[in-house]
Formats: structure tokens, C-alpha cells, sequence
């Protein structure tokens, strides 16, 4: 079915996986949707764009053969489709799936969200904490940029407990050095870089 033109006038308060199918792709990339409640996402700075760029390629390199993963850049990771609700994390490593298909939480093994100093600390470090563990992602990375937004200044590491909890595990203050899900070790200055 088309969307129509003044397709903002038909969106309920609630929508449904239907109701999103039928959005605006340019509008879709700007939201999240948490128990069918769109939520808007801010647009993000230029160093916050490259530092998941760069993130993004780094992950795609040290990718191994087997098992297979694919590396993404904010993409919808789908929670549940009844209410429906997901959210796009700056970048995510998944287990490969064929592109038709839709990527669940359930085939998502590390998300990386990228915190500006202004802006979606709350929600990056609670609120979007809670829901990666409540959907058994079991690595997240939390990017604190730092106040004069030329760099990055910490990198939280966070894995998933038995209890189905976050436990920190590594603070990065310099270079991002890990082994799973997939080989990684850069320099923070890489990270920033053009």
C-alpha cells in the first residue's frame, strides 16, 4: 500500500510492525520504537558519525571466516514485533543471516552506542542498557565522547551476566583491545580520524 503524502496524519500513538512498514524510509532511520512508542532520535555530530564509522571498519576487519558475522552501522535490531519495538544502535555484530531477513536481538552478539556529553547519557547508559540485556546481547560497548567533542574519552565494556545483567569488565581510557566476538585493538586517535 503507498504511504500517502500527509502520511504523519495516519501514524497512531501506538503503532504496530505494520504501521512501521508503511513510514517513510528517511523517516524510519530517524526513530527507535519502544512497546510501539515512537521514540525520535537526535541527529548525531560529525566526530559521534566518524567514530562509528571507523568502529564499524575496524570490527569488519578483524572479522574471522568462521563463524560468520556481519558488522552494521545503525540498524533497526528488532526486540519483539507484538508490541513492536527496537533500536538502532550506532553499531552491532551480528551472526549472518540472509539480507531479506529482519535482524532480531536473538542473532546479536555486541551493540556499540556513542554518548555526546549533551545528549542521551540516560539513555544510552540506562535505558538502552536494560533493554540490550533484557534481550540477551551478549557484549555492549557505551563510546563516552569527551566535552570539547574531539575525541573519545572512555570506553565502557560491558558483558552479559548468568543473571541476565551487565557486568562491566573492561574500561578503555586509551586504545579499545578486545578478543570476542571479534578481534579488535585501536587507538582511540584512530577512532577520530577522517
Amino acid at each position: 500500500m503507498p504511504v500517502p503524502v500527509e502520511w504523519y496524519k495516519w501514524v497512531p500513538d501506538q503503532i504496530t510492525a505494520e504501521d512501521y512498514e508503511r513510514l517513510p524510509e528517511d523517516f524510519c532511520r530517524s526513530i527507535e520504537v519502544i512497546d510501539g512508542h515512537m521514540v525520535k532520535c537526535e541527529s548525531p555530530s560529525r566526530v559521534h558519525n566518524r567514530v562509528a564509522y571507523n568502529l564499524t571498519t575496524a570490527f569488519k576487519a578483524g572479522r574471522k571466516p568462521e563463524p560468520c558475522l556481519m558488522v552494521e552501522g545503525d540498524i533497526d535490531v528488532r526486540f519483539s514485533d507484538v508490541p513492536l519495538s527496537f533500536r538502532r544502535p550506532d553499531v552491532v555484530v551480528y551472526r549472518c543471516i540472509p539480507d531479506h531477513e529482519r535482524l532480531y536481538s536473538k542473532d546479536t552478539l555486541l551493540v556499540v552506542e556513542i554518548i555526546s556529553p549533551e545528549s542521551s547519557f540516560k539513555t544510552d547508559t540506562v535505558e538502552k542498557k536494560a533493554a540490550y540485556a533484557d534481550a540477551g546481547i551478549p557484549v555492549y560497548l557505551i563510546a563516552f565522547l569527551n566535552a570539547a567533542q574531539d575525541g573519545v574519552e572512555k570506553i565502557e565494556e560491558y558483558w552479559l551476566s548468568p543473571s541476565g545483567t551487565y557486568q562491566l569488565v573492561q574500561l578503555h581510557t586509551r586504545r579499545l583491545t578486545m578478543a570476542n566476538p571479534v578481534p579488535l585493538d585501536i587507538g582511540f586517535a584512530q577512532l577520530t580520524q577522517p
